[in-house]
């Protein structure tokens, strides 16, 4: 009976040891595998309010807390044709809540392109028009 109950203690210990080295030769395939899993693209920003700006020229966007990635860059362009090109691209660097505001050059009628951009992505463009 004794020498039963320690063939079952040495094979349940086989058994362990075996678990761990497999857990070791496969650990790497799950690293690999975690590292070339996709991962999600970087939402566009909220959608600013539009106010009033400075004068006739410009309008103010703003956006609360939550309205872009903490501290991300919030890069907006006027893709009106007509406009300079020294004043068609607007931006601003969001709070470490997500708040942003700028000023940007634009006229009613006008559609801004408004991207966010967080370490290395770029989001794709909330389009806004000037009303």
């Amino acid at each position: 009976m004794a020498r039963n109950v320690l063939d079952r203690w040495e094979m349940l210990r086989r058994l362990r040891a075996i678990g761990r080295l497999a857990g070791v030769a496969f650990l790497p395939l799950g690293i690999a595998a975690a590292c070339a899993s996709p991962t999600l693209p970087l939402p566009p920003p909220e959608t600013p309010e539009i106010l009033a700006g400075a004068d006739a020229d410009h309008v103010k966007l703003e956006s609360p807390c939550g309205g872009a990635e903490d501290d991300a860059t919030i890069v907006i362009i006027n893709t009106n044709p007509t406009v300079p090109g020294n004043e068609a691209v607007g931006g601003a660097i969001a709070s470490d809540c997500g708040a942003w505001n700028t000023q940007v050059y634009a006229h009613v009628g006008d559609v801004l392109n408004i991207t966010q951009q967080f370490v290395n992505q770029t989001s794709t463009p909330v389009i806004v028009q000037v009303n």
